[in-house]
């Protein structure tokens, strides 16, 4: 019999609390078959340093390698056998690994899956190989210029920072990694009170409080690290490197809103209209209109404590400043003008049905509640959501605008070809 005092109400809804810190988020979802499982740890490339930078998402591959009774082979078999899927992914702040099922098999699934984050071998064998694999995405993403610019522009935006530590992390780091320090990395950081296991699907809330008591909470890692804000101020930079190539990429940063912020739904209004989809104003001003641009967008990182908003222009060497000055052009447009009222009538539009269809996806949903709870200890209330565009208005818009696009606070990345001007100048003067 679970005790009642793990519960918390939250708007009818419920984030349950277990004795060792672990937290579970529940969404019971009628007629759908899957359930979507998804256990998330507050830790990423921030948590690392100079040293072991890299370590959190060579962890999460490392993984899927084998535990002390299942071989790597034997884990995607058995997931397989189920029809199931099973995946991970690393980001700055957090570490996700999920498993979507239908309903009968969520239970297999969550047995495999603690089996995996508590019992893995981290075998040296199975290690060596995966450095293989990492060395390789890091060499990718080295290659593709778009990544490497805005890799470039997180660095250069938060240099003295452990938000500017990359994911891939450092390759001399990932060849000299050994089973004892992702070991003891796990014991430090995979704490209890740092970790939400987020259940979304067809399955009822007792069921999947009875699973988690099963299979997490009795072997949850009893560590006390949690996770602190990152807060961090930019200063005006530029980072340029030269490659010979046939597209120009340039990258912008300006500081924004932090994960959380009160006024977010106003910043996801003003990023729709500014640079989110192909009526944006950047999309049609810059590519549709003009010709100056295969592509071109905003997009805002929200991190726990801070936060950037982002443009990226892929664009003709031959066209690149042309452009780089159309897109300051249309910042200007904005902290003059703001949005236009029934600009704002279709971006809000928008934002409500981006977020009704999120709704009928389990995974989406398990990824949503889960860091919502993770970092604001919140239940994420889609009604509230909702209510919160409708109050969206011009003046909540460009407090919004008047607040990210300080070009005293601007940081640039440029990678391509040799250029005459200096990206940064154009943007801030």
């Amino acid at each position: 019999m679970l005790n009642s005092k793990i519960c918390k109400f939250l708007k009818h809804n419920k984030i349950i609390y277990f004795d060792s810190g672990l937290k579970l988020i529940h969404k019971q979802m009628q007629g759908v078959r899957s359930v979507a499982i998804g256990v998330l740890v507050a830790v990423g490339s921030v948590s690392e340093n100079e040293q072991n930078n890299g370590i959190s998402h060579f962890i999460e591959h490392m993984m899927f390698k084998g535990t002390s009774k299942r071989s790597a082979f034997d884990i995607v078999c058995e997931i397989d056998g189920l029809g199931a899927q099973v995946n991970a992914y690393t980001s700055k702040q957090s570490t996700c690994y999920y498993t979507i099922s239908v309903d009968e098999y969520a239970e297999n699934c969550m047995e495999i899956m603690s089996d995996f984050l508590f019992n893995s071998t981290f075998d040296q064998v199975e290690m060596d190989k995966e450095k293989g694999v990492v060395l390789e995405e890091i060499a990718m993403s080295e290659d593709t210029p778009d990544d490497l610019c805005l890799e470039n522009l997180a660095s250069a935006y938060y240099k003295g920072s452990n938000l500017g530590y990359t994911i891939l992390g450092n390759a001399q780091n990932i060849r000299n990694f050994k089973t004892a320090d992702l070991k003891d990395y796990i014991n430090s950081r995979y704490s209890a009170g740092n970790m939400v296991v987020s259940v979304v699907g067809n399955i009822s809330e007792q069921k999947a409080t009875e699973l988690v008591s099963k299979y997490f909470d009795k072997n949850v890692f009893k560590g006390g690290y949690k996770m602190q804000k990152q807060s961090h101020t930019p200063k005006c930079d530029s980072v340029v490197t030269i490659k010979p190539l046939e597209q120009s990429n340039i990258a912008i940063a300006f500081p924004s809103l932090e994960f959380g912020s009160q006024n977010y739904m106003s910043l996801l209004a003003l990023n729709s209209a500014f640079g989110g989809g192909m009526s944006s104003r950047l999309f049609q001003e810059v590519r549709e209109k003009s010709g100056l641009a295969y592509n071109v967008y905003s997009y805002p990182s929200a991190y726990y404590g801070d936060g950037v908003f982002s443009i990226y222009l892929g664009t003709n060497p031959k066209t690149t400043e042309q452009a780089l000055r159309s897109i300051k052009q249309e910042i200007i447009k904005l902290k003059n003008n703001g949005l236009g009222e029934d600009e704002l009538a279709r971006v809000k539009k928008q934002l409500k049905g981006n977020y009704a269809l999120s709704q009928e996806s389990s995974a989406a949903l398990m990824r949503v509640y889960g860091r919502n709870a993770l970092f604001l200890d919140e239940y994420f209330d889609f009604d509230q959501k909702i209510a919160e565009i409708d109050q969206i208005t011009q003046d909540s818009v460009m407090e919004i605008i008047n607040c990210i696009f300080d070009f005293d606070k601007v940081v640039t990345s440029y990678v391509g070809k040799e250029i005459n001007f200096d990206p940064l100048k154009i943007i801030k003067d």
